[in-house]
């Protein structure tokens, strides 16, 4: 039913409801060209994480090859009628945390326009630690949901994990973002913010296949900063079950590769304050108790201003786009992100902790 409630919040908003918030989710896409996810392309010549003429700091275990192994059928009759209902919508959570802290892979496994979880069904779990794909067993879902500690020492980098339901075969991906204190962020809001209006998730919510409109020069905005060797993280209003749509979306049309934060309830992407906003503020407030430093921060709608100024990022920090443009302070943007390009570009590259 969580589909369904998604679309009752566009009804509200329509009809002079609260300010919609923003919604966003992205791929990362590995340094050797390979797309995750089934998404192919490279990362456009951009490093994160130091000169191109130089080796690397942060390890880039992403883009290896994966073969799931031969579906084995579901083991319960409830995993069979769910998987009935329509195609896997699974998305995995993206987790950004310091070398030395606790880390787990995390995933929601889901059907169905309802998005109906998947209860009680064995999902094999891996996470490619630069040797090769590292078994972390098979695990059985509790609600849709799995959480599964990581059992081997991770340096800084990207990490990817891969979750297979046994049953069918489907599979889904996360990110492990393993960086330094220190390390300097530029957030971004997604739907209405790097797509032209927020009504593009609901869109795409209807109709799977829908391709969300990006505003002019977006993609060159989270560039731009990856040029710069900032870390996009993109936080977002929208449902775990569009993870996979909004990474290929995000790699299709080139954006930097970035962590994605998404929702896992109804409550978090109601478009007030209390719900997408106080969501959002708390993922930002958790990156910065972790050590990490928000530089500066996108979006478009009241509850984006919300959280940033509660996460500690100032109202000049801040560039908003559209009808709330300027609001308390804020760096007003309208119709286009080029001349944000342009600023961007003029700025001297970000020191970062992982740079050699």
């Amino acid at each position: 039913m969580r589909a369904l409630a998604y679309l009752a919040m566009i009804a509200v908003a329509a009809c002079g409801g609260a300010p919609a918030g923003s919604g966003d989710d992205i791929l990362l896409i590995d340094s050797r060209g390979a797309g995750s996810d089934g998404a192919g392309g490279g990362d456009g010549g951009v490093p994160i994480d130091g000169p191109s003429n130089g080796a690397p700091a942060l390890r880039h275990c992403t883009g290896r090859a994966f073969t799931p192994t031969p579906a084995a059928g579901f083991a319960t009759v409830g995993g069979t009628l769910v998987a009935l209902g329509g195609a896997a919508n699974h998305g995995g959570e993206d987790i950004v945390t310091p070398p030395g802290t606790p880390v787990s892979a995390r995933a929601r496994f889901t059907y169905g326009t309802t998005a109906t979880a998947l209860d009680q069904e064995p999902v094999a779990v891996w996470l490619d630690d630069c040797n090769g794909w590292h078994a972390l067993g098979t695990h059985t879902t509790a609600a849709g949901q799995l959480d599964v500690p990581v059992d081997v020492t991770l340096a800084p980098g990207i990490y990817e994990a891969r979750f297979e339901v046994l049953g069918d075969a489907t599979v889904t991906v996360s990110y492990l973002w393993i960086l330094p204190t220190g390390s300097h962020i530029a957030v971004t809001d997604i739907d209405g913010t790097l797509t032209t209006s927020d009504t593009e998730l609901f869109v795409q919510i209807l109709l799977n296949s829908y391709v969300p409109t990006a505003y002019p020069s977006a993609a060159e905005l989270t560039t731009a900063h990856a040029a710069k060797r900032h870390v996009v993280a993109y936080i977002t209003g929208r449902p775990t079950f569009l993870a996979i749509a909004s990474r290929q979306w995000l790699a299709d049309l080139g954006f930097a590769p970035g962590p994605l934060h998404l929702t896992t309830t109804t409550a978090e992407s109601l478009p007030t304050n209390t719900g997408v906003g106080d969501y959002k503020k708390a993922w930002l407030a958790s990156l910065t108790a972790k050590g990490y430093v928000l530089d500066l921060a996108y979006g478009n709608a009241t509850t984006d201003i919300y959280a940033y100024e509660g996460a500690g990022i100032a109202d000049g920090k801040q560039w908003i786009i559209g009808t709330n443009a300027g609001m308390n302070g804020t760096n007003a943007v309208m119709d286009s992100w080029a001349a944000r390009v342009a600023e961007v570009q003029a700025m001297p590259v970000v020191v970062q902790p992982f740079m050699p």
